[in-house]
């Protein structure tokens, strides 16, 4: 196989997904021609535009050259593509094996964990350029300091890499340092069962070349052997150690946490960036003050406005226990009622966890349930928005029909969260609009 830098032109396709968009960043910045398809045009994609990246919703046109490097989405059947004669080629890859090939050139330190992950390395990243360490990062999300999550930065320095288990992008992948937020029931769809997700989890960590920071309070983790760990959490035999609120105990001495980033949840992340910094030799006063500066990511309980002192925010939480923390962390942090717009993502997660979805939404004060956003699947019989009830719990099926829903059941001091992983999102500037006009 070639060295993927000797390929100076770059065709991706699904370049607007959170992952593609920022290799293509990450290779742009590199020095490399990229250009790539996606099916629609998109805030993401116009991002991209802006820095020099070519963008196209067309590919029709496209023809195979054997001195470009394609990458190509897990979202995306290559079969249906103009590259489906050339699967075999090697320089037609899926972003695992990209990945895994770049971890052989760069210096990997790697963020996983079923939730948390894009925050996570978002913060590592930002803590590290906070005190001028220019470090490349690729995590599939957009923050408030970057843009997208693509940077390439000082070539001597570590990539801080989002390393996720979906379609077990991290299993080859070759890594220095690995911090591990927590294990749970996801994409069981590909894993098939719990048992070989955890088993997938501990095969990376058991290649770990030197240290893996682990969440103590996560169950799964807690069993992990390793020569190398360094554990965070409230557990009292965690080395860096959580008090709710702000408390995080290092080295004996105690550090009070400030962040505008709400929730136990995010503390967690937090004490797991500073197990994870250290290891680097910055002073742990200076991580606290970077964090302090993070705003954190782009639909990860993202402020978007307010009407009438009703506080709008936006969240890609998609799995019942990421939206119960953040469920969780804005009641906590509202005086009114806790309205909640969840739009289900997919039809297969919808079926394998409804009970716990809808557990999660009955923890607001009113949950409006949309359509399931099908990310390209085939409807399942008998999975449907409307097999959600509850008292607190209503289905509307069309998104138009939610902000007339809200204008007449709002009141002051209430918050509006809307919360899903598919176009949910467009949702919340939507109904501010309404009101305003």
């Amino acid at each position: 196989m070639k060295s993927i830098k000797k390929y100076k032109e770059v065709y991706i396709l699904g370049i607007g997904g959170s992952g593609m968009s920022s290799i293509a960043k990450y290779l742009n910045q590199r020095g490399s021609i990229v250009k790539g398809y996606d099916q629609r045009s998109s805030y993401v994609t116009n991002l991209l535009e802006n820095d020099g990246v070519t963008t196209t919703q067309d590919m029709s046109n496209e023809k195979y050259n054997k001195d470009v490097l394609y990458i190509v989405s897990s979202a995306l059947k290559i079969e249906e593509t103009f590259l489906k004669h050339y699967e075999s080629k090697e320089n037609v890859m899926s972003r695992p094996t990209f990945l895994h090939l770049l971890s052989k050139e760069v210096e990997i330190i790697g963020i996983t964990g079923s939730h948390g992950k894009t925050s996570t390395t978002a913060l590592v990243a930002h803590i590290f350029h906070y005190n001028n360490i220019n470090v490349s990062y690729i995590y599939g999300g957009v923050s408030s300091f970057g843009n997208i999550g693509g940077h390439f930065g000082d070539e001597n320095l570590p990539l801080v890499l989002e390393t996720d288990e979906a379609f077990n992008t991290f299993e080859h992948i070759e890594i220095e340092n690995l911090l591990v937020t927590n294990i749970d029931n996801d994409h069981l769809d590909y894993f098939g069962s719990f048992t070989n997700l955890v088993k997938a989890f501990t095969q990376v960590i058991s290649k770990v070349k030197k240290t893996v920071v682990i969440n103590y309070d996560d169950n799964n983790l807690k069993k992990i052997k390793n020569d190398n760990l360094i554990t965070y959490g409230e557990h009292q035999e965690a080395d860096i150690k959580i008090q709710e609120p702000n408390i995080i105990s290092y080295k004996k001495s105690n550090h009070i946490v400030k962040s505008v980033l709400l929730g136990k949840h995010y503390l967690s992340n937090m004490a797991g960036a500073i197990a994870l910094c250290t290891l680097y030799e910055l002073s742990i006063t200076k991580i606290i003050e970077a964090i302090s500066k993070f705003s954190g990511v782009k639909r990860r309980l993202e402020y978007i406005g307010n009407y009438k002192d009703v506080k709008f925010y936006d969240d890609y939480g998609h799995h019942p226990t990421e939206m119960k923390a953040t469920i969780s962390a804005l009641k906590n942090s509202t005086p009114g009622k806790l309205f909640v717009i969840f739009q289900p993502h997919r039809f297969t997660r919808t079926r394998d966890n409804f009970e716990q979805l809808q557990e999660s939404l009955e923890d607001a004060d009113f949950a409006v349930v949309t359509d399931v956003y099908s990310a390209g699947e085939d409807p399942i019989p008998g999975i449907s928005s409307k097999n959600f009830k509850g008292k607190n719990i209503k289905y509307i099926k069309s998104l138009r029909s939610v902000p007339i829903y809200i204008k007449d059941n709002i009141a002051s001091g209430d918050n509006v969260l809307t919360l899903g992983a598919g176009d949910v999102t467009l949702l919340g500037p939507q109904i501010l609009k309404y009101l305003n006009d």
